[in-house]
Formats: structure tokens, sequence, C-alpha cells
């Protein structure tokens, strides 16, 4: 059984021994023949190779790299990362539009978004309170240099909370040595209008920027009537001095205002027309009969699902080469997120036990009237990730580290009236209800704070010119408190644990390439488990994984080609859910094993012509039954909801360097609503279509204009992309556990036009 004490040992041991005394073995062998290039996690490569768009890969365990080239053509398919990343092997994407705001959601072979860890430049992109991660933080996509997907688990070194299953690093652009402008002009579909603006100073005595701001307006392509809009100010900053010395200080402000998409039940899909908001009913406040017990019972409302929010992130990238063989790493990073407030779900206040005419119908004896429930999540994040890389041999690096993160948050939700158009009164908490004394109405009032350290050791030893060994030794501590300020009630819980790591890597020629990789990798509950223990419950227990992977690669100029099979074992696997208030909230799936066989092939053709194709079989089985409150479930040997067995993709692309074109499909099979396997959503496919040219001094004054069309989902398919919200069994027989899951609808066939003018 996992994680068991004689597990632990012996890998622990094995870690310690080797991470520890390999650095001596290896510093006496420093008279054979030299490393050409030592891997080191999380340490820039100078050098790179690719073929066509694709970078090929190196690293002892499967990526993916959405490079520069790729991201140009990509990202107009759909939402700015997951857009992108749809068509990265392994990824089941679901939800959001081509607007880039509105959020959809993330599955990589089999773990959900908030099993993933999420960066850019070093500053953590997961919501430390819920564990999700938000499009909101991940900036404009025409300032990404890449995107890279780690499988299986994230780099020793990536200052997350959330990676028991993987990683997505994002890497933005560096200043340029020459000034420049660079104007993006989008239109598209839902009267989509976007416009992106980045300066380049150019470099002076070491010192270069740049400064970029854009701003986005759009529809719902429901028929809720909502509206998207954001604006977004990032800059990177850098200095560089000595012998390979910088600093990068980069900040984003990004303020956003949009409705969301409703997630409809499958009845619902069933019994409605595709771009039905799932309902559109109204419920306002106002209203009732004087002296009558006036009972109005609110049911979800689109027109009531508002987020506006202003986040804000900050961040320090320093590299210093403290001698030949010594080089400091310190990220530092600083998270802000205020003035706004989301609009979550509709509710329904009590006017006697708040002492107040809330209806406004001339009495106070209303037991059921319609408000709007409202988050305000003030929240503050500081942290920073150091790593001190030692070469003690040409053969040998060490590297040493240091996270250290702190956040503190206030949870609170409260009750607004709703306006009868069934929009919320107010967005700024200015409108909020109030009781028979004047103080606001809180259905949830709370403030946490969440502390992580984690300290590592990482050893990467070239044992003979072919064989690469890296261990490491990471140990982790992360606490949870939280101070309910509705029930004076305060808890604080401790997680901590030692996450050993391993990975082989053997070349055996020029083109072919094998690996082995297996890690430990731990994820703390969500904030919300502190207060799980108020009626007497028992702790929620943290998501522990042991992954392993055995791959091979074969590459030539003209060819990349890569096949891995892989084994993930969970205990406590944790099942993210969302609660009627929007809150995303999480269960004990209990012990689950995800395995599978993944193969892609990347390539060039003769006539300026290239492919890709990709095809994922994956088994993700729950262990054992569900058991809760004394009931049961049969849950054991079924497959984990939003987790199809089946994923594929294709393409052919054309690019001579002046016109490119791409066609592309993906083909998604079949998944389960509920654990008990009882609701099942049928697969589907879906095409897209790129196409642009680049034209050099076409106009005088403009180095070069691009002009690009991106075609989403160009046949017009209608389906179920993926499930918004799982539950435990989807039979309404099952009056134990009875829930009916909710589903993300694709976005149907849109269209984004593109002009962009370098300066």
């Amino acid at each position: 059984m996992l994680y068991t004490r004689g597990f632990q040992r012996r890998q622990l041991a094995f870690s310690l021994t080797s991470t520890l005394l390999i650095s001596g073995y290896a510093m006496a062998q420093a008279d054979e023949p030299l490393l050409d290039a030592v891997v080191v996690q999380g340490q820039d490569q100078a050098t790179e190779t690719y073929v066509g768009d694709v970078k090929k890969e190196t690293a002892p365990q499967s990526r993916g790299t959405l490079t520069k080239a790729q991201l140009e053509k990509f990202v107009g398919l759909d939402s700015a990362v997951t857009g992108a990343l749809k068509y990265v092997p392994g990824v089941h994407v679901s939800g959001g539009d081509s607007s880039g705001i509105t959020e959809g959601s993330l599955n990589i072979r089999g773990f959900s978004q908030d099993q993933l860890g999420f960066t850019r430049d070093g500053i953590p992109l997961n919501d430390p309170q819920f564990l999700t991660p938000h499009a909101d933080f991940m900036g404009d996509p025409e300032n990404y240099q890449s995107v890279n997907v780690l499988y299986g688990s994230s780099s020793i070194n990536a200052p997350t909370l959330t990676a028991s299953g993987g990683s997505v690093e994002i890497k933005s652009v560096a200043p340029t040595a020459e000034s420049g402008v660079t104007l993006k002009q989008s239109v598209g579909s839902n009267d989509l209008h976007r416009t992106f603006l980045r300066v380049n100073t150019g470099e002076w005595n070491g010192l270069s920027a740049w400064l970029s701001a854009s701003r986005t307006t759009g529809d719902l392509w429901d028929d809720t009537d909502g509206k998207l809009e954001s604006d977004r100010y990032e800059g990177n900053i850098q200095y560089k001095w000595g012998d390979g010395n910088q600093i990068n200080a980069l900040f984003s402000s990004f303020l956003m205002r949009s409705n969301s998409y409703q997630s409809p039940t499958l009845a619902q899909y069933r019994g409605s027309s595709y771009d039905s908001g799932y309902p559109t009913a109204k419920y306002p406040t106002e209203g009732g009969t004087a002296g009558v017990a006036d009972v109005t019972v609110p049911g979800t409302s689109a027109a009531n699902s508002r987020a506006d929010f202003k986040i804000q992130t900050y961040g320090l990238n320093g590299l210093f080469n403290l001698s030949d063989g010594v080089q400091l790493k310190v990220n530092p990073y600083y998270v802000r997120v205020t003035d706004g407030t989301a609009s979550i779900a509709t509710a329904a206040v009590n006017e006697g036990t708040l002492g107040t005419d809330v209806n406004h119908d001339g009495d106070a004896i209303d037991p059921v009237v319609p408000a709007s429930l409202q988050l305000f999540p003030t929240q503050y994040r500081i942290g920073s990730s150091n790593t001190l890389d030692f070469t003690l041999t040409d053969k040998n690096v060490l590297q040493l580290g240091l996270w250290t993160d702190y956040t503190h948050a206030r949870n609170q939700i409260v009750y607004t009236p709703i306006k009868g158009n069934g929009k919320p009164a107010g967005i700024d908490g200015s409108e909020t209800i109030r009781d028979g004394l004047g103080n606001k109405v809180y259905a949830t009032n709370q403030s946490n704070q969440i502390t992580t350290q984690k300290l590592w050791v990482q050893d990467t030893w070239n044992i003979t010119e072919p064989l690469t060994l890296t261990t490491g030794l990471a140990w982790q501590h992360t606490r949870l408190e939280g101070d309910d300020h509705l029930t004076a009630y305060g808890n604080s819980e401790d997680y901590n644990r030692f996450l050993p790591s391993l990975s082989l890597s053997y070349q055996l020629d020029e083109r072919n390439q094998f690996y082995y990789n297996t890690t430990s990798n731990m994820r703390v509950p969500a904030i919300a488990s502190v207060y799980g223990r108020i009626d007497g419950g028992d702790k929620q227990k943290p998501e522990l994984t042991w992954n392993q992977e055995l791959g091979w690669r074969y590459s030539t100029d003209n060819t990349l080609l890569s096949a891995a099979v892989f084994y993930d074992k969970f205990k406590n696997r944790q099942a993210a859910f969302e609660q009627l208030t929007g809150v995303t909230s999480y269960f004990n799936a209990g012990d689950v094993v995800t395995k599978g066989l993944e193969l892609s092939v990347n390539g060039k053709l003769p006539a300026n012509f290239n492919y890709f194709a990709s095809w994922t079989s994956l088994s993700s089985t729950q262990r054992s039954d569900y058991s809760a409150g004394g009931a049961t479930a049969d849950t054991q040997g079924n497959q984990l909801y939003d987790t199809p067995h089946q994923l594929a993709s294709a393409g052919i692309g054309y690019d001579n360097e002046a016109f490119y074109t791409n066609f592309l499909g993906r083909y998604t099979g079949s998944y389960y609503g509920d654990l008990a396997n009882n609701e099942k959503i049928s697969g589907y496919t879906v095409f897209d279509l790129n196409l642009g040219y680049r034209f050099k001094g076409l106009i005088p004054g403009i180095k070069d204009t691009t002009v690009s069309l991106n075609a989403n989902n160009i046949f017009d398919k209608q389906y179920l992309s993926g499930v918004k919200s799982g539950t435990i069994d989807a039979d309404p027989a099952n009056t134990d556990f009875y829930g009916a899951p909710t589903y993300y609808k694709g976005q149907p066939r849109s269209l984004v036009a593109s002009v962009s003018l370098g300066f």
C-alpha cells in the first residue's frame, strides 16, 4: 500500500543517500570525459533546438512547450492559455471563449487544474485559498515567450502548493536591445474588440524595458445579455551587468468586469436551446404585500452572475553569478487582490431574523426574500523562491533551495439587494443589506492565513557520457489558519512531509533518449478544511501522490517522436465541486490510480508543410467505494469524473515565413459527471483553423505587418465540453448521494481577425 512506513523509509533513505553522496563520488571522477550539458530543473539552457515551431525536449520527464511562434498562431483559437494548450498531448480543455477573460477548466492526464501548479516568471498563479488557477492572473499572451507543461510533477523548485499532478510554467518575453512598438487590433464574433500595445525602450547601459496595455470588450455568446470587459497593464524592466548578472522587475495590473456563463445540468442542456443561459429568470428583492409573510424562493439567475476584480502581481527575477561555479537566483513576488466583488449566487434572507423591511413592502415579517450573494475576496500574498547552484565539477551540479510564502485573506460574502432587471444593486459593497441595527449582513466573514516553508536539495550527476541521474529531497511545511467572525470559531492545521524525487536519462545515441522519472507530491487541502471541524468532523487529509513515468524520445532534423507510459497513485484524492454559493469545495474521493500511454509526433514535410499528432489512453480508477454519513456509494473500479479515456489531436500546417495556415482537429472521448458513473457524456470532435500573412516593409516606417484569422469550431459543433461541478451519484434513486452534475458548453463557431504592426 502506498505511503506505508516501509515505503517512506526506503524512498527517503535512498534519496538522502544519493543526493548527498553523489556529489562526492562525482568529484572523485573528475578525470572522466567532461559533461557537455548538465540538465538542472529550473535552469535555463544555453542551447535549444527546434523542428519547425516545436521545441526539442531533453528533460528526463514528459514536457510540452508552446513556443513563441506557436502562441502567435494558436492563441486566437480560444482563451489565452487554455486555448493554445488544447493541442498539447494529454490536455482536456473545457469552457472559456475567444475573449480570454471568461474561465474554463483544464485537465491534464486526469489531473484537474486545481492539481496543477501555474506560475508566471516564478509568481504562483493558483488561488491559495481555493487552489484553482485563474485566467485573470495569467497576463496578455502577446507578452509570453513560452508556456511549458510538465507532466506528472512540477520542478522541485516550483513555488506552488497545488502541483500533485504537473505544472504549467509561463515565461515572459525579455526586453529587446532595440526600441520599438507593437500594436495589435483584433475583432471577432460576439462583438469582440481587443487592442494591445507594447513599447520597448531599447537598451541603455544595460537597462532595458517594455511596457504594455490592453483593453478587451465583448459579449457572452449565449442569450444572457452578458458583457465582458478588461483592462490590463504589464511591464518588464531588465538590468544586466557584469558576467551574466541580471535583474528583471515584472508587474501586471488587471481590472476585470464581466458576467459569466451558466453551466447546465444534462437535463437543462437537453431541454433548452444551445444558446440558453440556464435560466434567465430574475428575482428582484423589491416587492411583496404588506402584512403578508411573503415567500419568494430564488433560483439560479444568469443576470446576477458578475465579477469585478482588480488583481495586481509584482515579481523580481534576480540572477547573480557569485563565482565561476556558484549561481544565485532570487525570485521574490507580491500578489494583491482588492477593489472588487463577485456576485456568485442568489440566496434568501429572513426579515424576521434581521429585524428590518428588506423588500420595502411595509412589513418585516417575510421569511424568504431574494438577495444576491456577493464575494469580497480581499487578499495579499508575499513570498520568495531562492536557489543556489554549485557546479562542483563539469559532471555535477548541486542545488540548494528555499521557498517561503505567506497569504493573508478576508473571505467575506454579503447579501445585496437585486434590482428589477435581475442584477445586483451595487458592485462595490455600498448597497449591502443591513439588519435592524444598521450592521452589514454576512453569509461568511472569515480571516485566513496560509504559511509555507519549503527546503530542498537536488543533485544532477552525469554518471557516464550518455547517463544522467538527478535526485532530490524536499521538505515542505504548510500551516492553515482560519478565524470565523460570525461564530467566533478559530482553528489551524499543519501539514508537513518529506518529498523525494529521482530521474534518470539515458542518451542511447544522437537520436534516441530514454528516461525514467518518479516523484512524490503533497497538495494540502483548501482553506475551507480549517472550518470543517466546527461540527466535530475529522481533519481533512492532504492529497498525496506518487508519480512514475517511463519514456522514449526520437529526434532528427525533421521529426520529433515520443512515447511515455505513466502510473500515478493517489492517497486521499481530493475531487473538486462547486457549492450552490459558487465557491469551489472538495470531498475526499479516496485512493485513485491513474495510468496510461501517450504517443506524439511532430515533423516537417517538403514544400514548407508541417504536421503533428498525439494520442493519450487514460484510466483513472477509484480504488474504494465512497462512504459518508453511514451510507456508501458504489464507486470502486469506476473512472473518476471529467476524465476521458481517450484524447487525440492532429494538425497539418504550412509556413513559408510569409504565409502560414494550420488545420487542427481534436477528439475528446466520453467521460462521466459523477463518481458512480451513472451519467455518461458522449465524446466529441472539434476542428479549428488559423491563417495569416506576414508583410515586410508594406508601409513606410512600419517594420512588420501581420494579418491573421482564427476560426474556432469551424463546423459549429454543439457539445458539452467538460464537467463544471461533479457529484457522487447522478442517479435520483440514490437519495443518500444524489446530485445533478453541471457542465461547460463548448463555444459555437467564432472568428477572430487581427492586424499586428511592428514599428
